[in-house]
């Protein structure tokens, strides 16, 4: 475990001295006075698997800053151009007042609770709340950011769900509840969650990889059983990794109260963001019957090259804490190397010898460079033991050559025929160079 204490600075503009809680309510909901609680502490605990303790935390203050709330800022501009100065402020006033705040503040580590509405932010340099964001959904978002997690986001599967770039579209993670993240109440801290998701964590080094079921073989298909994802007191995995994909089970509980259902969910990770993955009926929340990925693994249509990967909830028992999930995997082949050397490279294409004429290049994106590729990977076939899959790898590649074939056919074929005379109807809206 990992200390990670904080420093929460509580102040006030010199033109308005409201205190809108009592230092209690501070102690407790970010200090170890309030653990038990479902506060700051009891968060980063569960959403860390136990990898941080920030029961060190100590609250400070109340300081008045040498300014008024207008100096700040009054709209968003404003607000911005000094996001980078009211920490700053804070540290002064307690400096002015004589206390000696603790390395942690001087790390960033700090959180500036101010009494009026001011702003909400998070970052390297701290966090910045006030007293209409002083709640642990905002706060576990943005001391989040304090420790590197960018703003969670969805995959695109279906057009209508728009782009896949948009912060806060993960409902069931904390870095997504300045946008509509299912958050529930709490008697007195406002609101809380929801918890922090499987790939979030991972990125952070706080998933608990003991607790994660991983493939021992590259082909598979599994049942396997997973708790909820912050319930680290269950026995059994509390996540699954099936190639660049987590899997997690949340439960209605706890941090996760307000989701609509108990479900699995499924996450990968890009460019520090996380993305919630869409079962094929387009739900982001997957229950028993929910399929991602390939539905027919046993398709004799499906390519051998291509590989298939399909997600299946077999089973949720709420009442147990428990999800039954199928995990199938069968990776693309890749057949032997022949072992031979490419003559020519990317800009030059390759050469083939022919007794008499010598060597006679090919264009690096001739339809014939792939129709060698087929060529190659028929005649490494030969090695393959198993005559049913050296028999698959041959028939994908004739197949692959014949397509080849047509499709060149198919230009040729286009050529020949001539072009329409100025009295052919053509389609509305078709390019004006195809009616001249």
């Amino acid at each position: 475990m990992i200390e990670s204490s904080w420093a929460v600075l509580l102040c006030k503009f010199n033109d308005d001295s409201t205190e809108p809680f009592t230092t209690d309510y501070y102690d407790d909901l970010f200090t170890s006075s309030g653990v038990g609680s479902r506060n700051m502490v009891d968060f980063f605990r569960d959403v860390s698997h136990g990898n941080l303790d920030l029961s060190g935390t100590r609250v400070f203050g109340w300081y008045t800053l040498d300014k008024k709330i207008s100096e700040y800022g009054l709209t968003g501009a404003e607000k911005l151009k000094n996001r980078g100065n009211i920490i700053n402020w804070a540290r002064q006033a307690a400096a002015a007042k004589g206390d000696i705040l603790p390395q942690d503040a001087q790390d960033g580590r700090v959180v500036v609770c101010m009494n009026v509405p001011t702003d909400l932010f998070g970052g390297g340099d701290g966090v910045v709340c006030d007293n209409g964001s002083t709640e642990p959904r905002f706060l576990g978002q943005e001391m989040g950011h304090f420790y590197g997690l960018d703003h969670s986001r969805a995959d695109t599967i279906k057009p209508c769900r728009g782009n896949s770039e948009i912060d806060y579209k993960d409902f069931w993670d904390v870095m997504s509840t300045a946008g509509c993240a299912f958050s529930s109440p709490h008697p007195r801290y406002g609101s809380i969650g929801p918890g922090l998701n499987a790939a979030n964590m991972a990125s952070r080094g706080w998933l608990d990889e003991s607790r994660v079921w991983k493939a021992s073989t590259s082909s598979f298909d599994r049942v396997v059983q997973l708790r909820p994802l912050h319930r680290r007191d269950l026995p059994g995995y509390l996540a699954a990794r099936i190639g660049k994909y987590l899997v997690e089970f949340r439960s209605k509980e706890s941090w996760d109260a307000e989701i609509p259902r108990p479900a699995v969910l499924i996450h990968r990770f890009e460019d520090n963001h996380s993305y919630i993955v869409s079962a094929n009926n387009g739900d982001q929340d997957l229950v028993a019957g929910s399929v991602f990925g390939t539905t027919d693994m046993g398709n004799s249509n499906l390519s051998i090259f291509t590989g298939a990967t399909k997600i299946e909830v077999d089973e949720i028992n709420a009442n147990e804490q428990f999800a039954k999930i199928r995990l199938v995997h069968r990776p693309a082949f890749e057949p032997p190397s022949l072992g031979g050397i490419l003559i020519g490279g990317a800009d030059k294409g390759p050469y083939i010898f022919v007794p008499g004429t010598g060597f006679i290049p090919i264009p690096p994106h001739s339809p014939f460079v792939q129709i060698l590729q087929q060529v190659a990977a028929y005649e490494s076939s030969e090695a393959i033991a198993s005559v049913h899959i050296r028999n698959t790898v041959r028939r994908e590649t004739l197949s692959a050559i014949t397509s080849l074939v047509e499709n060149q056919m198919q230009t040729l074929q286009t050529f020949r025929q001539p072009a329409p005379s100025s009295q052919t109807e053509v389609c509305e809206g078709e390019p004006k160079s195809y009616r001249d």
